[in-house]
């Protein structure tokens, strides 16, 4: 297995804050890591050796990789591993047998690692000084055996000293490529100036700097592990963030200008914009402006007919059409509930061509079809989890059959998880032992996987809700692939 490039410190601004130039070129992440840990088969660890065999893409059994940040590390980030799932409990209730060390992946990631639609790969960036700019790598990793299957590196040529840069891969379904979204923020003006220590109360000299960003584009070709770009968007002054999605020949890129000082009269907010650009081009096909609110990584899925539908304010789907960008929302009245509470959305595309939405702020899921202008066909109602806001996002799912939901809490307790029959939206299993999850999630095997702020972190159960084992990582985990 190809080992990612090693992290290079070099002297920069953020030397004295102790920071090397990587990990401001990494945009002060670099502690993400990621690791491996085997699925727990239903059907037994054989079985699911057959599995992996039969079906590569993990469609079956594989592994279960957990991105988030270490305990040990001193800066705030994340990172992946993988280890072997815990054997199913003794019916004794004897403890559940010790696990293999969890097997390390990746570590220093500039950002969250990206899984492909049909979850059988997870796109990984790293960002590496290098004497002509920046050095941006992108590794391939396969989910069924967590191995590097493909990895590719591009130079980002002609920028300052102490640039950020933030990267976004993006599967395109169907196709070998995987667009990359490059949010680059660079230095443009430094000068002295002087703050006031809060402790002594003296003026301290200090370097002033002024930042704009912009955005690069690039191409990775999984077939020949090449990349082509970096085509450079020339659309400063911009917000880094960014939201981004793609279908088989299409990428959609979400950005918004940065807003400027008004001389005279206040101005309104610059609006967002969605460009449609061919795969492997710079050049969009058409670009036009989106309804509020500015991207920052909110849901997004391709639908069957190449358009992309962004779930936006948490009740409104926006829909951009691949060809024209022409952008048409609709409310979905279910989650059209406003709440002080936060809540982690989601939105998923189904086989069937139906999304499946959570808003678990209101604790309410639905399936709504595209085709009948997202008709709500389902609804389950359920308690509001303890930590409906926050990372992990999912807090609720659906099985693959689409016949049961799936949520963290009890029905009166608020912890432990629930089964709901989406049929008729009752309450038909519950598991609790005086934990609180914050996470969950439904593995390719059909086990759940649930997510705990204390050790051991991971918990295993049935899709009847058996707990089948436990297992703890010193990972804060923040994303579950």
């Amino acid at each position: 297995m190809r080992a990612l490039p090693k992290p290079r410190a070099a002297a920069s601004p953020g030397a004295a804050l102790g920071l090397s130039r990587r990990q401001m070129l990494a945009g002060g992440i670099g502690a993400g890591a990621l690791i491996a840990l085997p699925d727990l088969s239903l059907a037994g660890r054989a079985a699911a050796s057959s599995a992996r065999s039969a079906s590569p893409a993990g469609s079956g059994s594989g592994y279960v990789l957990l991105y988030g940040t270490p305990e040990s590390t001193t800066a705030p980030g994340g990172s992946a591993a993988s280890a072997l799932s815990p054997a199913p409990r003794a019916k004794s209730r004897s403890a559940a047998p010790s696990l293999p060390a969890a097997r390390p992946v990746a570590a220093q990631l500039t950002s969250a690692p990206v899984a492909s639609a049909d979850q059988a790969s997870v796109a990984l960036v790293t960002v590496d000084a290098a004497a002509s700019g920046a050095k941006v790598t992108l590794t391939v990793v396969d989910a069924a055996t967590a191995a590097i299957s493909k990895q590719g590196s591009l130079t980002i040529t002609g920028i300052a000293e102490g640039t950020s840069i933030l990267p976004t891969p993006v599967f395109a379904p169907g196709t070998a490529i995987i667009a990359l979204v490059l949010a680059i923020t660079e230095p443009v003006d430094r000068r002295p100036a002087r703050k006031v220590d809060f402790h002594t109360g003296r003026a301290v000299p200090m370097q002033a700097v002024t930042w704009r960003s912009r955005h690069a584009l690039a191409y990775f070709d999984q077939a020949s592990e090449t990349f082509a770009g970096p085509f450079h968007l020339g659309n400063a002054p911009s917000l880094a963030l960014t939201t981004a999605a793609a279908n088989s020949s299409d990428l959609f890129l979400w950005t918004t200008k940065e807003p400027q000082p008004a001389l005279t009269r206040p101005q309104p907010p610059p609006l967002p914009w969605v460009s449609v650009f061919p795969l492997g081009s710079g050049q969009p096909r058409a670009s036009v402006p989106s309804p509020a609110p500015w991207p920052a990584s909110e849901p997004v899925v391709t639908l069957g007919t190449g358009e992309a539908a962004r779930l936006v304010n948490g009740r409104a789907v926006q829909v951009s059409s691949a060809q024209t960008g022409e952008v048409t929302q609709t409310v979905i009245e279910p989650l059209n509930v406003t709440r002080a509470k936060p809540s982690a959305l989601t939105m998923q595309a189904r086989p069937d061509g139906t999304v499946f939405l959570t808003k678990p702020g209101i604790g309410r899921a639905v399936v709504a079809d595209p085709a009948q202008e997202f008709r709500v066909t389902a609804q389950v109602d359920y308690p509001v989890p303890t930590s409906p806001g926050g990372a992990p996002a999912s807090k609720a799912v659906l099985s693959p059959a689409g016949d049961t939901l799936y949520v963290l809490g009890g029905p009166k307790t608020g912890g432990g998880i629930s089964a709901y029959d989406v049929a008729t939206g009752k309450l038909a299993g519950s598991y609790s032992h005086g934990r609180q999850y914050f996470g969950l999630y439904q593995l390719s095997s059909g086990t759940l996987l649930t997510l705990s702020p204390g050790n051991p972190r991971l918990e295993f159960f049935s899709p009847g809700l058996s707990l089948l084992g436990t297992a703890a990582t010193n990972l804060h985990v923040s994303a579950v692939f």
